[in-house]
């Protein structure tokens, strides 16, 4: 009996949970038939609408017209932007009766992006387009671009930037006022210019810029010569008439020709502050000092001799590709910084750990923390002199950490020179003032302005027709 009782116990209990799993698949199916029909409630609703809409379409829609191509939307989503050309009144000036639609003298392709920030809510940047002009079209039709989805900001963004670094780098040195009959002095000074930024317009030109390449090559190569032994002297002092007389030539040709260009620039403070004019003057200023001061000259003023070499940088004003390295290294100053910063701050915590972790040996090299940041150095670049080797098994982990975290580190600004690099190669030209003896420009602002009111001329010339 007991068995048959818990038999039928059991038997009870499964049958009620089956129940009440009957149960709740049946609340979910009714749930799910409940939201289907009110998916159908709700299509039924927005197809009324479309009904409605399309039965009143010569109200609701507009016809819009950008450079011949056609666009024709809903009035309506214009109404959400009251502060834009399109969602005002101003569009009304655009008006032509004739045709009986607005049009405007703008970029087509561009034109539909702004159409869809007006349905949407939402500004998208097309990458293909120019980061200058997406800007231009959104202020004509008084759309913010800080308006931009996330998804199109930092394109966008990188764009912008990327251009302003650019009109920094060659912005022109422009003299506003020109007289309209120059005289023979100006005529001269734009002449030389354009004979030293532009060498290749003539022959005279592309012979004077190969004689001075020669001549840095001549002076580099006497700086680097006079120090190899000749016997018992150094050649430059075994030979030092022969030296003396090629660095004096050198120098009094980089000395006429630093003053033609100082003479020659439109405005002469702006072409001093440059780095190539500096290295220019530097590299001249040792011999003068040594004229000057003979008896010093192999004294305090030895120093000074050592800037003859930076005669060597003054071929990057005849060389495209280094002037494309220096502007990679410019364009990468910021990561470059920040890779510095890290390397001193990891240099500074390895040596202290090295130090103490070899403090218990008595003639350990590592004297002090200062003294271990000459192993921490050249073990984070890979040099490794084996000058200074820790003993202890701390020191040495901690050594093979600082060598490994030294690679890391070293590498983080290979692709950041990569990227300028290329942007280099696209022809932006650092260090060299243009030949722009022109009028100020307009700023795009007003460009914008004048545009808005020409094609508000045309329209009504067209309306009065």
């Amino acid at each position: 009996m007991d068995k048959l009782a818990r038999v039928g116990r059991a038997f009870y209990s499964f049958y009620h949970r089956f129940r009440g799993a009957e149960d709740k698949i049946d609340e979910e199916i009714l749930a799910l038939v409940a939201e289907r029909a009110a998916r159908r409630r709700a299509a039924v609703k927005e197809r009324e609408k479309s009904i409605v809409k399309a039965q009143n379409r010569n109200t609701c829609l507009l016809t819009i017209n950008v450079s011949g191509q056609r666009f024709m939307v809903d009035k309506e989503i214009f109404s959400r932007f009251p502060d834009t050309l399109l969602g005002s009144t101003t569009r009304e000036r655009f008006f032509d009766t004739k045709r009986k639609e607005y049009f405007f003298d703008r970029d087509p392709e561009v034109f539909k992006y702004i159409i869809i920030f007006y349905k949407t809510g939402k500004l998208h940047f097309p990458e293909e387009e120019c980061a200058s002009c997406f800007d231009t079209e959104c202020r004509y039709f008084g759309i913010h671009t800080e308006l931009m989805t996330d998804c199109c900001h930092e394109p966008f963004g990188e764009q912008k930037e990327e251009l302003e670094d650019y009109l920094k780098r060659t912005k022109p040195i422009e003299i506003p006022e020109q007289d309209p009959n120059p005289t023979f002095q100006q005529r001269l000074r734009r002449s030389m210019w354009k004979l030293f930024e532009e060498p290749g317009g003539n022959i005279f030109g592309l012979m004077m810029h190969y004689i001075s390449a020669v001549f840095i090559v001549i002076s580099v190569v006497s700086s680097v010569v006079e120090t190899i032994p000749c016997g018992i002297q150094r050649c430059g002092q075994k030979y030092a008439k022969q030296f003396y007389l090629t660095e004096a030539v050198c120098v009094t040709l980089f000395t006429a020709e630093y003053v033609s260009r100082l003479y020659a620039a439109p405005k002469r403070w702006e072409f001093a502050k440059k780095f190539l004019s500096v290295i220019d003057l530097i590299a001249i200023l040792p011999f003068y000092a040594g004229l000057i001061t003979p008896e010093a000259s192999e004294g305090p003023f030895t120093v000074l001799r050592v800037f003859r070499i930076f005669r060597i940088v003054k071929m990057s004003r005849h060389s495209t590709k280094v002037q494309q390295a220096g502007s990679s290294l410019r364009e990468s100053f910021s990561e470059l910084s920040f890779v510095f910063a890290v390397l001193a701050v990891m240099i500074i915590i390895f040596s202290s750990v090295i130090f103490y972790a070899e403090s218990s040996y008595q003639d350990t090299d590592f004297s002090s923390i200062p003294a271990t940041f000459w192993y921490t150095i050249v073990t984070m670049t890979t040099l490794g002199y084996g000058d200074l080797v820790p003993e202890s098994i701390v020191g040495r982990l901690t050594g093979a950490l600082c060598s490994l975290s030294g690679i890391l580190v070293v590498a983080l600004p290979a692709p950041v020179l990569e990227k300028n690099m290329k942007k280099a190669r696209k022809g932006e030209e650092d260090d060299r003032i243009p030949l722009t003896w022109r009028d100020s420009e307009t700023n795009e602002t007003e460009a914008t302005e004048e545009a808005i009111q020409t094609e508000n001329t045309t329209i009504k010339n067209a309306q009065s027709t």
